[in-house]
């Protein structure tokens, strides 16, 4: 599969035929040179041919292994992955000296998804360019992607058949015709009488198809002049009254290098009228793929322009009401923009960015990233991971609704190069599930009520069976309260929420309800006081902030807190003791809102241990001995009444 927006800044730079560079620079030894000359020519197709020849011929396995990986480059300039890595390998296998050639071995096995293999010649570049700080971050990034690959999202990618063909179809856009798409193609209908020497197609057109009532696409047709003119134009985007058309044209200027810059064209009523070049659209460097905001006050556009970070960057203009015309572009900074090609910006409904980008970890070639605008910035630039990436050039992406939509792909299944692709991304699927059980016994609680409370206004209740369990369904972005009750059992709450989450899931294990009885004290097991004091040390709020959390759970029920010390003093003195230590405890729940009239206390002293002194003497050793002291040195509560009526607040 091929794609040229991974080699291209725009539409199609090479349709200018500008010469590129070889990986490698040709030396007057070079055993390849009418090959050479084509590659510098970016006749990439003539290279391939030339190369393969002049391999078959030749028989030193060092010139071998070079022009194998000169032929590697050639299909790589072509975005032809597949072929290119079969050639990288006989580079790295004749003992290429470059260390280059494993390097774009391994960087061609990512781009096919082989990420295991890619892994192991990552590692293996790296024995011979350690300097390479690069290498560290492809590894991680092989690594990741096959996580994605064997775990991925529940979006559904298919191919519309329907608008594809054997040549160039990406960047599907919208005006405001919900059941009508706009793209960019190289087909033979493209009425643009030129055609490029890196893949010998035509120059890009606009084309628009539509749905009917059917639900199939008409035959796509070719936009009309003025749009569509003798150069390639495509990648557009309209404003939201569908009044004014912002689109790419590349084009070769007498005596220039070629550029694309972004024009706009405004409809008349009848036509689509001359296009204008906008002002930042210089002849000195390149801009297009243009995207607005949703309130139109924006413009992001993709730009090889001053300012970048690297390769292509995307940048932005506000609108300027007084000049009735776009403001200074500014670059959307390092949370998006890399050393390398970030391009096709869209907004969609919701606000979010959207671009792709070859510099930011991904499958392989081009990825989509969301990203957010955070306090005048970018950020949780997000990689929307496999199915909606591939180990291809994933790039062009549009919604249509908040979980449809479609974008570019040249992945593998296809028609030819880039395809159209569309997508749905079903709405996640959320539940939450657990047994209710008696705290002490485990043993499962039939017939308890289990209710749900959303912040939806959902109001639900189920009754447990036999084994305990309940289940409910949950919605998106809906923050929940689950309580589980019981006659003679304290009734406990949890919340779960699924606000924020985009991927499916099971709220089990943390969502058991152990449920308490009531028809025995309950020990609160935290509570420490000063050394023959009554006063509360500061660990001990923690476990008394728990019980405030069951009394507000619980509002009808009235307690009564109750103390107990050891043996090792007089009764009457560890009476008063566990007297004072009681109310302390009173205070502290009466000063931290709880109703004093829920609440008494009572000191028992030494009179309910739960360790005789005879059992404490048997004790071995001084530790089991304390041990056995600190049991009956605890602090209770028991439910009194469940009949307390709230006062109103």
């Amino acid at each position: 599969m091929m794609s040229r927006t991974k080699c291209l800044i725009f539409l199609l730079v090479t349709l200018l035929s500008l010469p590129v560079v070889a990986q490698k620079a040709k030396t007057p030894k070079s055993k390849t040179p009418k090959a050479d000359n084509a590659y510098n020519q970016a006749n990439y197709i003539r290279a391939t041919e030339l190369y393969k020849k002049c391999y078959a011929k030749q028989k030193s396995a060092p010139v071998k292994a070079d022009i194998a990986f000169k032929t590697g480059e050639s299909y790589r300039m072509m975005s032809n992955w597949k072929e290119a890595s079969g050639w990288y390998e006989k580079a790295v296998t004749g003992k290429s000296k470059d260390p280059m050639a494993t390097w774009r071995f391994a960087e061609s096995l990512q781009n096919t998804g082989r990420y295991d293999e890619a892994i192991a010649q990552y590692n293996a570049y790296k024995a011979l360019a350690p300097e390479d700080g690069r290498t560290d971050g492809a590894i991680q990034a092989a690594t990741v992607a096959q996580g994605w690959k064997d775990k991925p999202t529940r979006a559904v990618v298919e191919n519309v058949s329907a608008l594809n063909t054997k040549y160039f179809d990406f960047a599907p856009a919208r005006s405001n015709n919900p059941t009508g798409i706009f793209f960019t193609s190289s087909r033979m209908e493209a009425t643009g009488n030129g055609s490029d020497g890196w893949y010998g197609e035509k120059f890009f057109d606009l084309f628009t198809a539509a749905l009917d009532n059917n639900g199939k696409w008409s035959t796509p047709a070719v936009v009309p002049p003025p749009v569509n003119a003798a150069s390639s134009d495509g990648a557009a985007c309209w404003d939201a009254k569908n009044n004014v058309m912002y689109f790419t044209r590349c084009e070769k200027i007498k005596g220039k290098e070629g550029f694309c810059r972004i024009f706009k064209s405004a409809y008349n009523g009848t036509a689509w009228g001359t296009p204008e070049a906008l002002p930042f659209a210089s002849e000195d460097y390149n801009t297009g793929h243009p995207a607005l905001s949703v309130d139109g006050t924006t413009l992001y556009f993709a730009s090889d322009m001053p300012g970048t970070m690297g390769g292509k960057d995307i940048f932005m203009a506000k609108w300027d009401a007084a000049n009735n015309n776009w403001g200074t572009p500014v670059n959307l900074g390092s949370n998006v923009n890399t050393s390398r090609d970030e391009m096709y910006p869209y907004v969609a409904p919701s606000g979010k960015l959207y671009f792709s980008s070859n510099g930011l970890a991904g499958m392989g070639g081009l990825d989509i990233f969301s990203a957010v605008e955070e306090g005048g910035s970018y950020a949780s630039v997000n990689n929307l991971k496999s199915p909606m990436n591939s180990p291809g050039d994933d790039f062009g992406i549009m919604f249509d609704s908040d979980i449809t939509g479609f974008l570019t792909s040249n992945r593998e299944g296809g028609l030819g190069a880039d395809d159209i692709w569309s997508f749905r991304v079903p709405p996640p699927i959320f539940s939450v599930s657990g047994r209710v059980y008696d705290t002490d016994t485990k043993e499962s609680i039939s017939g308890a009520t289990v209710e749900l409370f959303g912040s939806d206004g959902t109001s639900l209740s189920v009754k447990t069976g036999a084994d305990g369990m309940y289940r409910y369904e949950l919605k998106p972005s809906t923050k929940y309260k689950v309580s589980a009750s019981y006659t003679g059992y304290l009734t406990k709450f949890l919340e779960v929420t699924t606000v924020g989450m985009d991927d499916s899931k099971d709220f089990v294990g943390d969502f058991d309800f152990p449920l308490k009885s009531t028809a025995k004290p309950i020990e609160l097991p935290e509570i420490f006081y000063d050394l023959d004091k009554a006063t509360l040390r500061a660990e001990s709020k923690k476990e008394l902030d728990g019980l405030i959390k069951v009394l507000d759970e619980n509002p009808t029920i009235t307690i009564r807190i109750e103390s107990h010390t050891d043996t090792r003093a007089s009764d009457e003195y560890n009476i008063d003791l566990s007297n004072r230590r009681a109310k302390s405890v009173v205070d502290y729940l009466v000063k931290n809102g709880v109703d004093k009239d829920r609440l008494s206390s009572q000191g028992f002293g030494e009179t309910k241990t739960r360790v005789s002194d005879d059992e404490i003497a048997k004790m071995a050793t001084e530790e089991e001995k304390e041990a056995g002291h600190q049991k009956n040195r605890r602090t209770e509560f028991s439910v009194l009444g469940t009949d307390f009526v709230p006062k109103k607040k």
